[in-house]
């Protein structure tokens, strides 16, 4: 009785990154504490992905492993006291994939018995540098709307509730030094 928050085709095996895992029978059966973890996050799908040919499944198979440079394996980052004293309900693991020599790859959380995979770095900064850009075309289109000229039958805009109150400006009137006649 395993689930998975999102259904997976053979095509979305490769991004994992919304999906979340669960596995109820393991955590009734045994509980979650730091010495079981890993055997809980090897039933996970983001273990089968890419999990068949590290350290960690050749020492579960009983094999001597030599640890070379380009092997990976999966180490247990952190564990709440919560997690330390076995209690499922409000536990939290980090687990990394370590590339040898000691690079990280992909990060796992295990929070109160569901794993998720971690957002890369870059994919946080990408959507936080798309939030600002969205933000600043919106007070850029909107200050371009009150720098038109009026209409001559139609009111001054008031001011929009839309916008962020750093952005509110008085407008003055131009001085008539600064008019530059039309001819």
């Amino acid at each position: 009785n395993k689930r998975s928050t999102v259904p997976m085709s053979a095509a979305e095996t490769d991004d994992l990154s919304h999906v979340s895992f669960a596995n109820p029978d393991f955590l009734e059966k045994n509980g979650l504490t730091p010495s079981n973890v890993l055997e809980y996050f090897y039933t996970s799908p983001f273990y089968q992905r890419i999990g068949q040919n590290s350290i960690n499944e050749q020492r579960r198979r009983g094999l001597k492993v030599e640890v070379q440079p380009g092997h990976h394996e999966f180490v247990v980052l952190a564990a709440n006291e919560d997690a330390k004293e076995g209690k499922v309900e409000t536990c939290i693991f980090v687990i990394q994939r370590l590339q040898h020599p000691a690079t990280p790859k992909e990060t796992f959380y295990v929070i109160a018995g569901t794993i998720y995979q971690a957002p890369e770095l870059s994919e946080l900064f990408k959507s936080a540098l798309c939030q600002s850009a969205i933000g600043a075309l919106s007070i850029l289109q909107k200050q371009l709307e009150a720098m038109r000229p009026p209409e001559a039958d139609s009111q001054p805009p008031a001011a929009s509730p839309g916008w962020p109150s750093w952005c509110l400006f008085e407008q003055p009137p131009v001085p008539s030094a600064w008019r530059v006649p039309i001819e």
